[in-house]
């Protein structure tokens, strides 16, 4: 899933992220920092077997990537808002939908897990 996740993101990165009118600038063009969110995916796989084993390391890395990535492209939807008055488009939407997964459902799924099976089981 967080493999899946990070694909996901790094082709929302070249689809467009902001329009205005006929003009549509994807995460690598003008002020958008699609490069940091490609980079930090990139380095994010390097974690992704860590966190597969339990590795609370690797459950915090891919915390802080989605993270990362989702304070990266809200960043620059409302600065395009704000100083360009565009809206978002889709491919900054994906992204955005990308980081919630690796958040969500990735880390805090596995520090879940991880958690209950670290708890003592109750007797009957």
């Amino acid at each position: 899933m967080v493999r899946l996740a990070l694909a996901i993101a790094v082709i929302g990165i070249f689809l467009p992220w902001s329009s205005a009118g006929p003009v549509q600038l994807d995460g690598t063009e003008g002020p958008n920092n699609g490069w940091l969110v490609l980079i930090v995916a990139v380095l994010a796989l390097c974690w992704v077997g860590s966190m597969a084993r339990g590795s609370w390391i690797g459950v915090l890395a891919i915390l802080g990537t989605g993270v990362v990535i989702g304070w990266t492209a809200t960043e620059n939807w409302l600065d395009n808002r704000q100083v360009l008055d565009a809206g978002a488009s889709f491919g900054l939407l994906i992204v955005v939908a990308a980081s919630v997964v690796l958040i969500v459902v990735s880390a805090a799924g596995s520090a879940a897990r991880r958690l209950r099976a670290a708890a003592p089981q109750r007797q009957r």
